[in-house]
């Protein structure tokens, strides 16, 4: 078995938005579960070196699945004796990675695991106990396992940093506030992109008491629309340069607040890792690869702040630019969706067929939305757009869906929604 990397969801556009779509029920019967092996926390807990004596792919001897680093797998030990058995045994029938849903629940455990690690086990948490999530197998008869749970890993995870050596240290760095009435005033002419500029060593653009760093970031906003209805913003051409000095600066993983709040759910950006240098402006991803942030409305006086994972100096010999860390997205939706095709029989497009008809048709549809029905499809399509892209609210419940079957729905949106 060939060693699991971690899993990134990554959103795909290519010159514009690409989205993502299910309406799906989950709640099914468990199947089977996967017990993690029992001799893999053994030989964890007690240090073994045994534990990654197996093959170079990622197995031992005994068969035990390895993340290849002794530490790690003290955290992975402690996954599998903890959340993987309250996942295994609550959310599989959503999360067991035969669906688009996350696969923090499937029979392979060194696969949940990474799933867990990438969708936060906050998140995973909260919508544990979140009765609206998916009754009955969420809800708050889970609140006393799980604040137990989080209590545990919240300590496995102190035990992985102080056997790395890590100091631990919170290396994100969060901007001020700005605001730009402009965006929303000029939200008519979709053309019209406007720009708000950063400077990371002035006390105006970033908080009291922040790290300052001789930077100046920019990013160009506009109102999205889908069909004539506002879905939120997007967000393009990050842009990075350096103001003063000799040194080189690396930045990773760009985030957006809005209104003080992460739009965690939004993924083109957040594998950004560039090395900036003294001279021209770094353009950190691809001109046209925008960025959906949700919003219910937008306001004028909508605030606006930018989150770095890390920014740190780079060693004097880093290769200037985004190597080939940058995500550039590639569109793989077919050149011609219908709404036929979204509900009809071919498996590479009928996206509502799978994933929504089963809530969503006839006079009883959840919420009003007949998906079975044409009309009522395209009228409800910047609602569809607005809801399957918004993690606190999204649908299927079970989280939000991959980013190839958000281009297939995306595309048909594209295509002014052709029956």
């Amino acid at each position: 078995m060939k060693k699991l990397q971690s899993l990134k969801v990554l959103g795909a556009v290519s010159g514009g938005l690409i989205l993502v779509l299910a309406f799906q029920n989950c709640a099914q019967s468990l199947g089977e579960g996967f017990q993690i092996d029992t001799q893999t926390v053994k030989l964890v807990n007690q240090g073994s070196s045994d534990l990654v004596g197996g093959s170079d792919e990622g197995e031992t001897e005994e068969g035990e699945q390895s993340t290849g680093d002794l530490c790690e797998d003290q955290l992975y030990a402690k996954f599998g004796s903890g959340y993987y058995v309250f996942l295994k045994n609550n959310c599989a029938g959503c999360h067991n990675g035969e669906h688009e849903a996350p696969a923090f629940a499937s029979k392979n455990s060194l696969m949940s695991y990474q799933v867990f690690k990438d969708k936060g086990y906050t998140s995973i948490s909260d919508n544990a106990v979140n009765p609206a999530h998916n009754p009955p197998y969420t809800g708050t008869h889970h609140n006393g396992a799980i604040a137990s749970l989080k209590q545990e890993w919240a300590a496995a995870q102190s035990a992985f940093l102080s056997c790395k050596g890590d100091d631990g240290v919170d290396k994100s760095v969060v901007t001020a506030n700005k605001t730009n009435a402009t965006i929303v005033n000029s939200k008519a002419n979709p053309a019209t992109w406007t720009k708000i500029e950063w400077n990371y060593s002035t006390a105006a653009d970033m908080p009291a008491k922040a790290a300052t760093f001789p930077l100046k970031m920019s990013v160009e906003f506009q109102v999205a629309k889908v069909s004539g209805s506002e879905v939120g913003y997007a967000a393009r051409s990050p842009t990075i340069s350096i103001t003063s000095g000799t040194a080189k600066y690396r930045v990773k993983g760009l985030f957006f607040y809005v209104n003080d709040k992460m739009l965690d759910s939004a993924t083109v950006y957040r594998n950004i890792n560039a090395v900036v240098c003294p001279g021209t402006p770094l353009a950190l991803a691809p001109v046209g690869n925008a960025q959906l942030l949700v919003m219910n409305t937008t306001k004028t006086t909508d605030k606006f702040a930018l989150q770095f994972t890390s920014i740190e100096k780079a060693e004097s010999t880093a290769t200037c630019g985004t190597g080939t860390n940058v995500v550039v997205p590639v569109d793989e939706a077919p050149a011609n969706v219908t709404y036929a095709m979204l509900v009809g029989n071919d498996s590479k497009v009928n996206v509502f067929k799978t994933q929504c008809l089963s809530c969503h048709s006839g006079a009883g549809a959840d919420g009003g939305l007949d998906l079975s029905n044409y009309a009522a499809s395209k009228a409800k399509s910047a609602a569809i757009i607005r809801r399957i892209n918004d993690a606190n609210a999204p649908m299927p419940r079970s989280g939000l869906m991959s980013s190839s079957m958000k281009a297939i729905v995306q595309k048909w949106v594209d295509l002014q929604m052709p029956q």
